[in-house]
């Protein structure tokens, strides 16, 4: 019988006592207690932050038991301490007076749970200082401080108007006068290990501005693979269940599966100095435990703020195909000026593609196919809110260009381009016409490519079928014998010969007045149609 996979729990007791799957992060866990006292990750959501809280929890609370088998079993001596966790998931959030309440309620449980006295009508900060006090005190141990998605009360406000921006900077406020405790001198003995989990950094947060004994684990390269699962742990952990899920899904052999499932949901890397990629690991989960490639981690929780962020800059979205950024990007930022290349890093929609040594920037593109589909599909629908319909006419457009009927392909283009509110041609270009193009394509989920550098140039795009390949220029208010032309002098189809398939080249026109595709000039090769 297969081991049940966690899918709906973060906790560790759970998960080993009741003998389901866990992949053992206990050598990185072990390294950090061993080097250090103060640390902060920032991960994507559902990348196992709260599932690593919980493991510190346990070992910390000297539940040596449920090591058993485990890497640090036999090198750690499972001393209980006290533990406050603060997991900002589950403390309102509203506004900063029910931040306030709420970590004022979370203290008092904590002060009821170990027994220790709680004072009346004092501030967050000063009950925070209390209570470690108190518990050092009455236990004679170093106090434990787990703090989960701190930035919850600040990136829940974002990108919903200025009303909400407002709460933001005031929780901000609250979140620095709480976290400073952490690093006064009035507990500085007291605490005896911090881990703050989140998404993003934000200035006038004081564990990014003054707490300067705290290390950053983000980009670390020997921490690069502590979260998400490696293409080793996948199959080290995971091969019963690879058996059975391949052998539905109709593969030849492990190799040719693996291929497919790191299509999907590999990808991620988060060190700029180590170049090691991670798998998303509830998308692997689900896709093992329902036998089906889907999109799970979009199903979790859907980017609001980010597609708000997003939506004056449409035009843009093709570019995060291969997005050039120095590394001071991602150092802490302000609310007010949010970089979104940044933002979307480090909610794990854009991930580290490769590194420019020399020049010192980073190249940015989306991590796997999940992502890609499921974010241009968010970004389409929310972003032009057309008819349902237009799922309709999107999936015929890409069966007329599989058939080669380029005539049937132009008027159904022109249909999508029809149910696209007007608004949005207010600042009509070509860029506009393939933003439109690009995320339709992928919101089907075929595998296309913008922006691809060549050595010549940067083509628009590409879109690959098993066994045909087309290759688009777009032109507004400008022939699509130019555009046809511009592919073949700057050779883009050059690098595509080695696959050996029919190369398609896709020159465009569209009228910007009319709002409408007013030519398609196709080469095949030698021949050439005109539609």
């Amino acid at each position: 019988m297969l081991r049940r996979l966690p899918l709906d729990t973060s906790s560790f007791k759970q998960i080993r006592e009741k003998g389901w799957l866990y992949v053992d992060k206990t050598p990185w866990i072990y390294k950090l207690l061993k080097n250090g006292v103060c640390y902060f990750i920032s991960r994507p959501r559902r990348f196992g932050k709260s599932l690593t809280i919980s493991v510190l929890k346990e070992l910390f609370s000297g539940n040596k038991n449920l090591f058993e088998g485990l890497y640090i079993y036999d090198k750690w001596d499972f001393k209980p301490h006290p533990v406050l966790i603060f997991d900002f998931n589950l403390i309102s959030r509203d506004n900063p007076e029910i931040l306030k309440d709420s970590l004022n309620w979370k203290m008092q449980v904590y002060a009821e749970d170990y027994r220790v006295k709680f004072p009346e009508r004092k501030t967050p900060k000063e009950n925070f200082e209390i209570i470690i006090k108190a518990l050092y005190q009455k236990y004679k141990a170093p106090v434990i401080i787990l703090i989960d998605e701190y930035d919850k009360a600040i990136i829940d406000h974002l990108g919903l108007g200025e009303k909400e921006l407002e709460i933001a900077k005031e929780n901000r406020r609250v979140l620095k006068e709480f976290f400073g405790v952490l690093k006064g001198a009035g507990v500085v003995d007291e605490l005896g290990f911090v881990f703050v989990t989140g998404v993003s950094y934000f200035t006038k947060v004081s564990i990014f501005s003054e707490w300067n004994n705290l290390v950053d684990l983000t980009f670390h390269p020997e921490f690069a693979d502590f979260l998400g699962y490696t293409e080793e742990e996948v199959l080290k952990y995971f091969t019963p269940h690879l058996e059975v899920f391949c052998e539905e899904r109709g593969f030849k052999n492990i190799d040719e599966c693996m291929e497919e499932i790191r299509f999907w949901y590999n990808g991620y890397r988060f060190s700029p100095d180590r170049d090691v990629r991670v798998y998303n690991p509830i998308s692997v989960m689900y896709a093992l435990t329902t036998k089906k490639f889907d999109n799970y981690w979009f199903q979790t929780a859907t980017p609001t703020f980010l597609v708000n962020l997003l939506k004056e800059r449409f035009w843009e979205v093709p570019d995060l195909e291969h997005l050039e950024v120095e590394m001071e990007i991602f150092k802490a930022y302000e609310l007010e000026n949010l970089p979104v290349e940044a933002i979307l890093y480090q909610a794990g929609y854009l991930t580290i593609k490769e590194v420019e040594e020399v020049l010192g920037t980073v190249v940015l593109s989306y991590p796997n196919q999940e992502v890609k589909k499921s974010f241009c599909k968010i970004l389409f629908w929310q972003g032009f809110s057309p008819p349902i319909s237009t799922k309709a006419l999107s999936t015929r457009l890409v069966k007329a260009l599989y058939k080669e009927d380029f005539s049937e392909a132009k008027e159904l283009l022109n249909e999508i381009l029809a149910e696209i509110p007007c608004t949005l041609f207010a600042r009509a270009d070509e860029r506009l016409f393939h933003v439109i193009f690009y995320l339709i394509l992928n919101i089907l989920g075929y595998h296309t490519e913008a922006e691809l550098l060549t050595s010549r140039g940067r083509l628009d795009m590409v879109l690959k079928f098993p066994d045909k390949i087309f290759i688009f220029e777009f032109k507004a208010g400008r022939s699509a014998e130019e555009a046809l032309s511009q592919i073949r002098e700057k050779g883009y189809h050059e690098k595509f010969l080695k696959e050996r398939k029919p190369i398609f080249l896709v020159g465009v026109s569209f009228d910007v007045k009319e709002r409408k595709v007013k030519d398609v000039q196709i080469t095949r090769l030698n021949s050439t149609h005109k539609d």
